[in-house]
């Protein structure tokens, strides 16, 4: 039967009921989805410009959340990198906050955070605080941190909170468009 014999009613039903199911289906995802659903840990610390920063504050964006340090030469400015050329990518510009958590809180001061987003060239929010502080953080979102000399091993995943604030991805080593499809995804 050609379209044109069909009611004009079946098809608007038909358009309706597909374009429904498409919007119904989450989207995939590339980090590891974490199931149940839950909020992601509480997150407070200054930021790179002495001001108070809290998670809640980011309601309504995606938030990548990193942990590393500033004095890193490879790792840790690589990541930065890929979530700022994501994010751009993604043309969701503000609704996806990026967020570097210190792991070496001495040495990562307020200034030293400002100096390496300028340097790595990408815009973020960068927490840091005293050592007690940021070990409640770190041990909030199951970051193993172990200095030596000169140089802070930690674990290396981005978590990705969803608008509503709950924990939704942990990514390891992501290219930059998986990382931009769960933002965009996230963001949905």
């Amino acid at each position: 039967m050609s379209l044109r014999r069909l009611p004009l009613r079946l098809i608007t039903l038909a358009l309706l009921i597909a374009t429904a199911a498409c919007a119904g289906r989450p989207a995939k995802l590339y980090g590891t989805v974490l199931q149940p659903i839950r909020p992601a840990p509480p997150l407070a610390a200054l930021d790179q410009n002495g001001v108070r920063f809290s998670l809640p504050s980011e309601r309504g964006h995606v938030v990548a959340l990193y942990f590393g340090f500033t004095h890193c030469k490879d790792i840790c400015p690589q990541t930065l990198a890929k979530l700022g050329a994501a994010r751009a990518k993604s043309g969701l510009g503000s609704r996806v906050a990026i967020v570097f958590a210190s792991v070496d809180p001495v040495r990562d001061t307020p200034a030293a955070l400002r100096r390496f987003f300028r340097r790595v060239g990408t815009s973020a929010i960068g927490l840091t605080g005293s050592l007690a502080q940021m070990k409640t953080i770190w041990s909030a979102y199951g970051v193993d941190v172990q200095a030596t000399r000169g140089d802070v091993g930690h674990s290396d995943f981005v978590y990705f909170i969803g608008p509503r604030g709950n924990l939704r991805v942990v990514g390891g080593d992501m290219t930059i468009a998986q990382i931009t499809a769960d933002m965009r995804g996230l963001a949905r």
